[in-house]
């Protein structure tokens, strides 16, 4: 039962979290990165140029294709460079596999469930392109797409290795990211709702004590595009957090 703990760090957007893993050295720890000086103690790093590609999109090759960099593994966790490991990955890896037999899991968006929410998210942070986001937008609603379909948290993914249709499901989902949003929690409904992939929601571990989610603080983050309703925005981060809820 081989795990492997994996992230990325690509482009300048956000610093290196040099403790995404959370100091947790019980399996294989790798960091794919475009930077070909970076070296992090006791971490597998492998260099893996742009290609091309903007950072965004490069740092998707490994998150959603994990087979093609570790054929041989029995299990990954992937975590996002934003965020940082709070439980054992081995322990985790227990949990999940008493909890479902599902070959995909990660936690359920802790406050949307649905993608046209996500895509006006999206679009309000400046986290994509507007024109982009409202053709996904259209596509989905014209074939028919339902809202409230589901959402992940698409920072803290495990898999399992053996199962082709997960890794068939990463390849597409990987096409849509070159193709259309670079965001992959906006792809990831859409294509499970065309392609039917059977995956599962964690719900035997309590995200907090998981996973810290970012590490960073979001709302200094210089965006690639400009941000929009950002009173609005405020007023909601105040309102959610006077219910005692997470700002997003």
């Amino acid at each position: 039962m081989s795990l492997v703990l994996y992230s990325a760090h690509y482009g300048t957007a956000d610093p290196l979290n040099a403790g995404v893993f959370g100091g947790f050295e019980t399996c294989r720890r790798v960091l794919f990165t475009d930077r070909a000086d970076l070296v992090l103690p006791g971490v597998e790093v492998i260099h893996d140029p742009l290609d091309g590609l903007d950072p965004a999109r490069a740092s998707r090759r490994a998150k959603l294709m994990p087979h093609r960099y570790f054929p041989d593994a029995g299990y990954s966790i992937w975590i996002d460079n934003k965020s940082r490991l709070k439980r054992d990955p081995k322990d985790i890896l227990g949990v999940l596999r008493a909890q479902s037999d599902a070959a995909f899991l990660a936690f359920p968006h802790f406050r949307r469930d649905c993608v046209y929410q996500e895509l006006q998210t999206c679009w309000e942070g400046g986290l994509d392109d507007h024109a982009v986001l409202k053709e996904r937008d259209r596509t989905y609603r014209a074939q028919g797409m339902p809202e409230h379909a589901g959402l992940i948290e698409g920072h803290f993914i495990v898999r399992r290795h053996n199962d082709p249709a997960v890794a068939r499901f990463g390849e597409r989902w990987f096409e849509h990211v070159l193709r259309y949003s670079r965001r992959d929690q906006v792809s990831f409904p859409y294509l499970v709702w065309m392609l039917g992939l059977r995956y599962d929601l964690i719900t035997a571990l309590d995200w907090k004590e998981t996973v810290e989610f970012t590490v960073f603080d979001r709302k200094t983050r210089r965006t690639d595009y400009p941000r929009r309703n950002v009173l609005y925005q405020e007023a909601r981060r105040l309102y959610h957090r006077l219910r005692g809820g997470r700002a997003r």
